[in-house]
């Protein structure tokens, strides 16, 4: 089956469905916080969901595509020593990011999304191109188009050590609610980001490959909406949907240096993270 692009998860419906409560029920306290000129960073966690894509890999002996693959991410499970414990915040799909607000309405930020991609094994797909017998006499080929099904002793094929999409944002904040003394508030967010796609990815291809070093593949972009939580002085709730596309023309493969991969594909994210401001935190008169 393939992967839905906007799989809508119920923690997503529902904070799409308080954005809309509150942005027809408007309440505000006499003053704002202030959120001007101030540092951010915060920590979180992610899943992720992507569309099938076709994956061309080329080196010594072999030129073929694979058509319409699907994959998957890799969350870990949801247990206090996966998530919490300090030598174990690395392993699972997280975002960390610092940024700074020009205004109480506009910031700006830099960070990393690790999310994982693992193509499905034991799926079957289309194969065209070639592959000679002289790199594998189980699958060669020489041109004509066929059906092939993703067995660990032809592809293994994932980004887990992350596809890492080290993003710029902008980002804009509609005050949906304050509270009256000002130090509580609720934003609904709306931005952009784009950056450079570091994965590092595992590939088994014909029995030959390794778990490759972390190398510049391609390049993400695209857009989010999300909430913001402002819930003391300096502590911050924030949970995004992110949905974009990747173009990824150099993949590294068996190790070869001629070896390589190339795919582009849609995706999805939905993030929860925990953040921090720094500076003054006096609320600003509106």
């Amino acid at each position: 089956m393939k992967p839905r692009l906007f799989p809508g998860p119920t923690l997503f419906r529902l904070f799409a469905a308080a954005a809309l409560i509150g942005m027809a029920h408007w309440s505000f306290g006499q003053d704002a916080p202030q959120l001007k000129h101030r540092v951010f960073a915060y920590w979180g966690y992610n899943r992720a969901q992507f569309t099938a894509s076709s994956i061309r890999f080329t080196g010594n002996n072999y030129d073929f595509i694979l058509h319409d693959v699907a994959a998957k991410d890799k969350p870990e499970d949801f247990t206090f020593s996966n998530y919490f414990k300090p030598k174990n915040i690395w392993i699972p799909q997280y975002n960390y990011r610092v940024g700074w607000f020009l205004n109480n309405k506009w910031s700006f930020s830099i960070g990393l999304d690790h999310m994982k991609y693992v193509v499905v094994k034991d799926q079957q797909v289309k194969l065209s191109g070639t592959i000679s017998r002289d790199r594998s006499a189980t699958y060669a080929t020489s041109g004509e188009t066929g059906e092939v099904r993703i067995t660990p002793d032809f592809l293994t094929y994932e980004h887990t050590d992350g596809l890492n999409l080290l993003a710029l944002d902008a980002d804009h904040y509609s005050r949906m609610w304050t509270s009256r003394n000002g130090r509580q508030a609720l934003y609904f967010t709306q931005g952009l980001f784009a950056g450079p796609v570091i994965p590092r990815t595992d590939v088994r291809l014909f029995g030959e490959g390794i778990n490759n070093k972390f190398h510049l593949a391609g390049y993400g972009a695209g857009a989010q909406l999300g909430l913001f939580a402002l819930v003391a002085d300096r502590v911050f709730l924030r949970a995004n949907a992110r949905a974009g596309y990747m173009e990824l023309p150099s993949v590294l493969t068996t190790g070869k240096a001629e070896d390589r991969a190339s795919q582009h594909f849609w995706f999805t994210e939905e993030n929860v993270v925990l953040g921090v401001l720094i500076g003054r935190t006096r609320a600003a008169k509106e």
